[in-house]
């Protein structure tokens, strides 16, 4: 019964995101509305319920998160629903039916991990989503991150993009996705998602920031799974 029950869930959300990226297509400077359209549609089909703890800072230049799952996308998207969003996101979620359209054409950042010359366009496309008023968000783990109680080791462009540009950024740890979403095998079971939203903080430079930012949000991390 459980994976009749999950096949209809995404099932739900292909009709979904299908007509949010038809939408988009059709009219394509209001891609932020189909966009959080798709978002507050998709998420209650699998999760019950949100509980958050701090508050998002909708004056922040970027927003970094944890990675566990796709579903991370919509859920931030729904999270912060009246912001504009453009992600930096590894090239292969580019190529995704449907999921991959709706990122391109929200103007994502697409980039090919461990590639210098892909560093140097994220430099220069993450200046232009910044001068059109876009907040920028960023996994700094890199990857999605098979096991959620520990953070993958933080890549260096989130760092550097924070301080070429001096952004002000803020921390957003989203815990219990494991035990909502799988994909590998497919199991998908409604329930209630933890949301943390860290104090915002200045990228400073020649200073321990980064570093720091990774183990406050690993610290959450360990908080959460030693009491679940």
């Amino acid at each position: 019964m459980n994976k009749i029950r999950s096949y209809w869930i995404v099932f739900q959300n292909f009709v979904i995101f299908a007509i949010a990226a038809f939408l988009m297509k059709l009219f394509p400077k209001h891609n932020m509305a189909f966009r959080k359209w798709a978002a507050r549609n998709s998420i209650p089909t699998f999760i019950l319920d949100i509980k958050i703890k701090g508050k998002a800072d909708k004056n922040v230049d970027l927003y970094v998160s944890n990675h566990q799952n796709m579903v991370d996308i919509p859920i931030i998207e729904l999270l912060l629903d009246d912001v504009d969003l453009s992600w930096v996101a590894k090239k292969e979620l580019g190529d995704i039916f449907l999921f991959g359209n709706l990122l391109t054409k929200s103007g994502a950042i697409l980039i090919q991990r461990e590639d210098k010359k892909s560093l140097i366009e994220l430099m220069k496309s993450a200046k232009d989503r910044l001068s059109q008023n876009k907040k920028l968000v960023i996994f700094p783990e890199g990857t999605r991150n098979k096991h959620p109680n520990k953070l993958l080791p933080f890549k260096a462009g989130t760092k550097l993009i924070a301080e070429k540009y001096n952004l002000k950024l803020q921390p957003i740890l989203l815990l219990g996705i494991d035990k909502i979403v799988t994909f590998e095998p497919l199991n998908i079971k409604k329930g209630v998602l933890n949301v943390v939203f860290l104090p915002p903080r200045e990228a400073v430079k020649k200073t321990d920031w980064y570093k720091e930012l990774e183990l406050e949000m690993q610290k959450e991390v360990d908080e959460y799974y030693k009491g679940s």
